[in-house]
This record gives structure tokens, C-alpha cells and sequence, in this order.
């Protein structure tokens, strides 16, 4: 840009800042995280996440084909079960270093944020109206197609 247009990244902070300000929000900006975010730097919830994460690389992976798998087979997690599933397999790997609370209050959506390319969020509606529209010769066809790539998967 032209030397005219050309604003330091103390001075960008400082206006949004004031901005931030004018919208009754009190906000600090600092001009090295800034700049340290545009050369691609990791924010702090990031850096924590791989730092601190609860679940392994492996483990994350894992839960999420367990969630795919369940949700193919018709059983879609809600937040409440998957932070169970969640808890109970680091509750087995950590033992009493774990939280008995378990993983926090938001992990599940930021878990999902994660892997929002993999997985969703979908409200349900009722199960009634789910087994009315399920009567049908795609879901049958479906459901035994599953039935069968299970039954081979585990050699039943």
C-alpha cells in the first residue's frame, strides 16, 4: 500500500480498541499478538489444546469414528453422551489424575468444532415421526446392507 495508507499494527490496535470502546466493550488489543498471529502463530486456546488436550491424536481420531459409527447405525451421540464416552476412556487411562467432574463444560463443542468437517450438529425431531417416514424400501434396503458389512467386519 501506499506510505499514506500504511498503518502500524499499534496504531490498527489502538483504533479497534476505541472501537470496541464506542460499542460499550472493553477490550485490549496487543499490537505483538497481533503481529505474531499474522505470521501464523497459534492463539492460546490452540496452543493449549495441543498442550493440554485431554485426548491423544489417536484417542480424538478414535472418537470420532466412534461417533460416525454410532450415528451410520442410526444412535447419533447428544453432547451429554459423548462427553460420557469421553470421560469414561480417559478416566481409564488417567485413573485418579482425571477430574471426577470429567472433561469441561464446552469441550464437546469445541470438540465438534474440531472436527465439524466430520462431524455435525443436527437437531432431532420426534422419534414417532422418525419411524413413520423409516417404513421404506431405501432405509430396509439400508439397514440390511449395513447389517451384512457388520456381520463381515466381525465374522458373525
Amino acid at each position: 500500500k501506499p506510505e499514506k495508507e500504511r498503518r502500524s499494527l499499534r496504531v490498527l490496535c489502538c483504533e479497534a480498541e476505541e472501537e470496541m470502546e464506542r460499542q460499550k466493550k472493553k477490550v485490549s488489543i496487543s499490537h505483538v499478538t497481533l503481529k505474531r498471529r499474522l505470521e501464523g502463530g497459534r492463539s492460546c486456546q490452540q496452543a493449549n489444546e495441543e498442550n493440554y488436550g485431554w485426548l491423544t491424536v489417536e484417542e480424538e481420531e478414535s472418537v470420532v469414528e466412534y461417533c460416525l459409527e454410532l450415528a451410520a447405525r442410526g444412535f447419533p451421540l447428544t453432547h451429554k453422551s459423548l462427553k460420557h464416552h469421553v470421560d469414561s476412556l480417559l478416566h481409564a487411562r488417567l485413573a485418579n489424575a482425571f477430574p471426577e467432574t470429567g472433561v469441561g463444560k464446552n469441550w464437546t463443542d469445541r470438540f465438534l468444532e474440531r472436527h465439524a468437517e466430520q462431524l455435525g450438529k443436527y437437531w432431532s425431531s420426534s422419534l414417532d415421526t422418525n419411524r413413520g417416514r423409516a417404513v421404506n424400501e431405501h432405509t430396509h434396503k439400508a439397514w440390511f446392507d449395513l447389517l451384512g458389512d457388520t456381520m463381515k467386519k466381525y465374522h458373525i
